[in-house]
């Protein structure tokens, strides 16, 4: 397996993987798959000029992906927000998760001196990834999400470097 960061020119990795993301689990992202289908490559691109996005590559395809933003204010750029974690399923417990955390948490070190994110409360198995790399809850919003199904709430997690 290799992690590395994605560059504009690795749009089509990314949209592949964002795609999946959005399709297999839809209840764990803010966006959705027909809004970010009917993107052009250029917004794509875009995205990976204006964000850190870690892509994990194992048996020669995109496997997983993980971004952070950076506040750009001049009483928030000390932080950035971790977004758009996801690993297919294939290769789901293979360390994938982890290896794109460490990168992730690697490249944030160099910039900000805090991660937050949001997660599902649901996704046990994300927060137990997290929670492992020293992220911790500082709080829960309630109805954080709305679909078809129904709300979800979110823990909101911080991680100080």
């Amino acid at each position: 397996m290799i992690v590395r960061r994605l560059l504009p020119a690795d749009w089509h990795d990314y949209r592949t993987i964002r795609l999946q993301a959005l399709e297999l689990t839809p209840e764990a992202f803010g966006s959705v798959h027909a809004l970010e289908a009917a993107r052009p490559a250029e917004a794509f691109a875009e995205r990976l000029s204006s964000a850190v996005v870690m892509g994990a590559y194992a048996e020669g395809r995109i496997a997983g992906m993980a971004g952070y933003k950076r506040c750009e204010g001049p009483r928030d750029a000390h932080k950035a927000f971790v977004w758009g974690v996801f690993v297919a399923p294939d290769f789901q417990g293979h360390g994938v998760g982890q290896a794109l955390i460490t990168a992730l948490v690697a490249a944030a070190r160099q910039e900000v001196e805090q991660l937050t994110l949001s997660v599902v409360t649901a996704n046990r198995s994300a927060i137990t990834l997290y929670e492992r790399n020293g992220f911790r809850t500082y709080g829960i919003e309630p109805r954080a999400l709305k679909s078809a199904a129904g709300y979800a709430d979110e823990a909101l997690m911080v991680l100080f470097l």
